[in-house]
């Protein structure tokens, strides 16, 4: 009987074993498979753009750009042939809009509107897209989509930037996924715009996230230097926003992260701070805050050790995604505990709807208002109580963030076209007259 159980006990091992390598195998071949891509843009600056695409056959490609009003008379070229495409445009105008096409003898690429334009180092006004867990496609992602079409008119030079809160490629972030359900169906979104995104749960499935971008982890489009593709800045016009991955760093608040951001928020000097990561310090949407083993305890340690530096260097805005939902808070601070500790008398700043007032100056615990917006493919039927969260909506939709020098205002933008959230941030002098959202 002890050999046969023996015998059991190898077999198993062995069937255990050889399921593991061949999962190690399905991740990289799902992870770096080759797939063709047409083009798409990656670390914009103020001075430069890379531009990224793949080709079924080695070629020397050509990228031709010019100022938008010009004639394509500027170009470079791969030094060798090569599938995978990588060409870095430098010596550009900053806040300057420049027009460009790619050619290829083994690639059909659609040429027609591509532009870019390099980051800015001041901006009047800024207006920008933000849409979360939007990696599934279909009617929900389309819909979404065009009511922000709908919105600017169809007029693309409307948009200055994009932000995606994670989970952009479902079900599990492969090369083949990114390609049908981001770089498709936002195709004309990818032509003009760099997909500035975060990596979600499901994208972490996978190795691609990090193999499609190259990030500006040397401070390439400002801030500090983080040294780490996983989280680094952006200075554009008015904001500052900063993109971290809470899904494969230390959360420790003695961590690499946490410490690059302190020092990074330390030396900023834009009017507006964003911070943009997936996994949010509170929701009871489809994933709850308040349960510690929920994805594997990110919400709680996102709360517990860097709403603490939020509130240090007077974040305005925290957007994220992961529940499949819309949920908001007002102007807070101070709040790292579960729900049932949320006190209105001493974790609000500010106890209104839809207007509130800042310093224009960084200002510690002056209060941040937390965005959960990961409605724009899909949804969770989910109870959406959690008092710091009482802004909430069980729908489809998606983000428009509209910024001057002195206010930010923001619009949750549904699939019906309707505004079913909206608020003001001022830092102006000017007082709030604020009316009830809902």
């Amino acid at each position: 009987m002890k050999k046969l159980f023996k015998k059991i006990a190898i077999s198993l091992i062995i069937i255990v074993a050889l399921y593991g390598v061949g999962r190690i195998g399905v991740v990289a071949y799902d992870s770096y498979k080759f797939i063709e891509r047409e083009p798409y843009m990656v670390m914009q600056t103020q001075n430069s753009i890379t531009i990224k695409w793949q080709t079924p056959k080695e070629e020397i490609g050509t990228i031709h750009y010019s100022p938008l009003s010009g004639n394509l008379e500027q170009n470079i070229s791969d030094n060798k042939g090569t599938k995978k495409h990588a060409l870095t445009i430098s010596g550009l105008h900053e806040c300057a809009k420049y027009k460009y096409s790619v050619d290829s003898s083994s690639l059909k690429i659609d040429n027609e509107g591509r532009s870019f334009t390099t980051l800015c180092e001041n901006e009047k006004t800024q207006r920008v897209w933000v849409i979360g867990d939007s990696g599934e496609r279909g009617k929900g992602q389309n819909g979404v989509y065009n009511q922000m079409l709908n919105y600017i008119d169809h007029d693309l030079h409307k948009l200055n930037f994009w932000i995606l809160l994670g989970d952009n490629a479902y079900r599990s972030g492969t090369q083949k996924q990114f390609n049908q359900n981001l770089f498709e169906p936002y195709k004309e979104l990818v032509k003009r715009f760099v997909p500035w995104a975060v990596t979600g749960n499901h994208d972490a499935r996978r190795w691609a996230f990090y193999d499609i971008w190259d990030f500006p982890k040397n401070g390439e489009s400002g801030g500090v230097a983080s040294g780490h593709d996983e989280y680094y800045a952006i200075n554009d016009g008015n904001l500052h926003i900063v993109m971290l991955d809470n899904q494969n760093i230390n959360l420790n608040k003695d961590g690499d992260m946490a410490n690059w951001l302190k020092k990074d928020l330390q030396v900023n000097t834009k009017p507006w701070t964003l911070v943009v990561f997936h996994t949010p310090p509170y929701s009871d949407g489809g994933h709850k805050s308040d349960n510690s083993s929920d994805s594997g305890a990110r919400m709680e340690n996102m709360r517990e050790n860097f709403v603490p530096i939020f509130d240090e260097f007077g974040v305005d805005l925290v957007l994220s995604g992961h529940s499949h939902g819309y949920e908001r808070s007002k102007l807070m601070v101070n709040h790292l505990g579960k729900s049932s500790t949320f006190d209105i008398t001493k974790n609000l700043v500010q106890n209104h709807d839809s207007c509130y007032t800042k310093p224009l100056k960084m200002t510690p615990n002056s209060g941040t208002i937390y965005m959960v917006a990961g409605s724009s493919s899909k949804l969770d039927h989910a109870t959406l109580q959690h008092p710091a969260m009482p802004f909430s909506f069980e729908k489809l939709g998606s983000v428009i963030l509209e910024v001057t020098p002195t206010t930010l205002n923001s619009k949750f933008l549904t699939i019906d076209g309707t505004i079913a959230d909206e608020f003001t941030i001022k830092k102006n002098n000017t007082k709030c007259e604020n009316k009830t959202n809902g």
